[in-house]
């Protein structure tokens, strides 16, 4: 099954009454937010929806689990609890505190990478629910609803295994090859920038690394110490600005790094926020001509021993 396929069983699970047209949009529910009017080089990977990769199952470790809470930003972090200190003014110095804050955060894993997240796209938004396996011969699922409540669908990912189930640097990656990344940025950026030659991918390597490094902070399950390396890459890369104190599209306040290029019909822009008090990422956006195109929040991630829940479990 392609990764073009899979986002279109997803758009497919989404409620008909998100599509004013009639016309189910994957990018809508599964695409990571992409400009729309960028050139063909400035094109970057899609969202890493697919999850893969053979953990052995362990016990939940909730302690290791990022919660993002709609209304009041990320919950406290096992860093410090309760501490907080100006952000500093610069990229480099923000992503290298979040960096901080990464690292020492405890390890988790499961059967399970379950990711709740809210995506838009113009004047449409919807949150999922992935069931992500990481261990073989489970099931992987998703559930979708409207972005203002309502009942959730769940939809089977037919051909997701704990092989396939990551998307990383263009390409789908297991939990393993995520476990086995390196965790010194220069290491880490030297494994991305083997796989960009692999992919052949059109954008520039600097771009390539931010938006493999924003997937890595983001929403893939990888451990503390890569966390900490992709800040600490990112943190180097040159052409990565701070736009300061930011809002995100759910309102949490976060301050965002950005990378910027010149599209078609103006400037083109891929913000990261991060919360400097914890260093969890909050979301990713995508802004044309001073206006978000595209963007996905991530609400909640955590590893799970659980079995699929029934769509009607979940709140």
């Amino acid at each position: 099954m392609s990764h073009r396929d899979t986002l279109r069983a997803l758009a497919n699970a989404r409620p008909r009454s998100l599509d004013p047209s009639g016309q189910s949009d994957p990018a809508l529910i599964t695409a990571h937010p992409r400009p729309e009017s960028i050139t063909r080089t400035a094109r970057r990977p899609v969202r890493r929806l697919v999850l893969a990769g053979a953990l052995p199952a362990v016990a939940l470790a909730a302690a290791g689990a990022i919660v993002l809470d709609n209304a009041s930003g990320p919950r406290p972090s096992p860093v410090q609890p309760g501490v907080s200190s100006p952000a500093p003014a610069d990229a480099g110095g923000l992503l290298l505190v979040a960096a901080g804050h990464s690292e020492s955060a405890p390890a988790a894993a499961g059967r399970y990478w379950v990711l709740r997240a809210e995506h838009g796209d113009g004047a449409r938004r919807a949150q999922d629910e992935l069931w992500l396996a990481a261990a073989p011969g489970l099931p992987s699922a998703a559930y979708v609803r409207a972005a203002d409540g309502g009942s959730w669908t769940a939809r089977p990912l037919h051909g997701h295994t704990a092989e396939n189930n990551f998307l990383l640097a263009g390409a789908p990656r297991s939990a393993r090859e995520l476990a086995t990344l390196p965790t010194t940025p220069a290491k880490l950026r030297n494994k991305l920038l083997a796989w960009y030659a692999d992919t052949g991918a059109a954008e520039g390597r600097d771009h390539f690394l931010f938006h493999s490094g924003a997937a890595l902070v983001l929403d893939l399950p990888v451990s503390p110490q890569v966390r900490a390396a992709a800040y600490r890459m990112l943190a180097a890369l040159p052409g990565v600005a701070s736009l300061g104190r930011v809002t995100d599209q759910l309102g949490r306040s976060g301050v965002a790094v950005t990378v910027t290029r010149q599209g078609d019909f103006g400037t083109a822009q891929t913000r990261l926020i991060v919360d400097p008090t914890t260093g969890q990422a909050l979301a990713q956006e995508s802004w044309v001509a001073d206006s978000p195109s595209s963007w996905t929040a991530v609400i909640a991630a955590r590893w799970s021993d659980d079995g699929l829940p029934e769509a009607s479990s979940l709140r």
